[in-house]
């Protein structure tokens, strides 16, 4: 067992090659344990002895009872066994790669839509001008609320999810956030039953309310945790995989030739910029895990950053390669806790890197006006710009 005080997992460029710290893949240090190759990561996220951290982390922000509280105990995320299957099993349906690829004409529209209004004769923020402002506009569509809500969506993801930046004097505001949120989904589902169901995810939910397959609550649990989790993680990825793409100049040439080979690159981005570096765990009993038993209640972080970078999984792991094969990284988590909506994420990039390699095929990033950073385990896109017509 490695125990390394000046390591920080929470860092996604802590300073190694990524797998493992000398020769280790769990580490130990004051953070808990960081579990770092891609196989002892995949075994920490398939296992649910292993229970999400955000409930306590919500309490060690002195939020320890009431609505907000008690969503996060029953939330998606939380749960498991038969309880998560109840939950999961409806979004899963409705997120399926059917339905995303039905909506891609959307996307499509969508992506247009906030381009055409740009001033492409300059260089511009592309984070704040385009990619932060999609996801909300495809949850306003798969919600079947107006694209009116879309700004009201994006902030309200962005707050609540702020709990993750680990900075305990936001504690006030993300309570603010989670009880806005709570009053603008009672509004939205008012309006649509007063109006009537639609093809939305959110009239389906409401169906398998009346049906007796979720209950009330339940329902609001599942509409709570898609609206928390739909804008601000994908926004950022997408800014990512676009700066990824356009820094190198050899790979972006070939998307501009083969637009076919768009799926694989953003893949291989999203392996090495994940969003999501850190998932941090809980065990709930003693595990084993090789030889080291790691005690009930520690800190377990999966360096998702760390993994996708793991040499005894990924060949040349810090090299971007379009021709990877089987390219499987853990940006969306693995088991039964991954991604509901990665299809629906990746679907979202790929329209983006599409319109920029059909309509700007030149594009760069000015590299001294952009800024990425990091927060709480998670890569953060402060600002990305881009010259469309250098």
């Amino acid at each position: 067992m490695t125990t390394t005080a000046d390591f920080d997992p929470f860092a996604p460029d802590a300073g190694h090659e990524g797998g493992a710290v000398d020769g280790r893949a769990l580490v130990s240090g004051p953070y808990g344990f960081a579990a770092l190759g891609h196989e002892l990561a995949s075994t920490v996220l398939r296992d649910p002895r292993f229970q999400n951290s955000a409930l306590r982390l919500m309490e060690e922000f002195g939020i320890t009872e009431g609505p907000v509280h008690d969503f996060r105990a029953r939330s998606i995320i939380m749960i498991e066994g038969d309880p998560h299957m109840r939950l999961r099993t409806p979004l899963a349906r409705f997120m399926s790669p059917v339905t995303v690829e039905r909506i891609r004409g959307v996307l499509r529209a969508i992506v247009e839509t906030i381009t055409d209004d740009l001033d492409d004769s300059k260089p511009f923020d592309f984070y704040r001008q385009v990619a932060y402002r999609i996801p909300s506009m495809v949850y306003c569509h798969l919600a079947g609320a107006p694209f009116s809500d879309a700004p009201k969506v994006q902030s309200l993801s962005e707050r609540t999810l702020a709990l993750l930046h680990r900075d305990r004097s936001l504690a006030p505001s993300i309570r603010a956030a989670y009880d806005e949120l709570f009053d603008y989904l009672d509004d939205l589902i008012r309006r649509k039953r007063e109006q009537g169901f639609g093809e939305d995810m959110l009239s389906y939910l409401l169906k398998q309310g009346d049906d007796g397959k979720l209950t009330e609550q339940e329902v609001l649990t599942e509409a709570t945790s898609m609206l928390e989790a739909s804008s601000v993680n994908t926004a950022h990825q997408a800014g990512l995989v676009v700066w990824t793409l356009l820094r190198d100049r050899d790979v972006w040439r070939r998307l501009v030739a083969d637009p076919e080979l768009i799926p694989a690159a953003v893949v291989e981005a999203l392996r090495l910029y994940p969003r999501t570096g850190l998932v941090s765990k809980i065990a709930t009993e003693d595990v084993e895990l090789g030889d080291v038993v790691i005690p009930r209640g520690s800190d377990v972080h999966v360096a998702v950053w760390s993994a996708n970078r793991d040499p005894e999984r990924f060949e040349n792991p810090g090299a971007f390669s379009l021709d990877r094969e089987c390219n499987q990284p853990l940006t969306f988590s693995t088991g039964p806790h991954n991604c509901l909506g990665q299809g629906l994420a990746k679907a979202e990039i790929e329209e983006v890197v599409r319109h920029l390699a059909e309509h700007y095929p030149d594009a760069v990033v000015d590299e001294d006006a952009t800024r990425i950073g990091q927060a709480g385990g998670r890569w953060l896109v402060e600002s990305l710009t881009v010259d469309l017509r250098p």
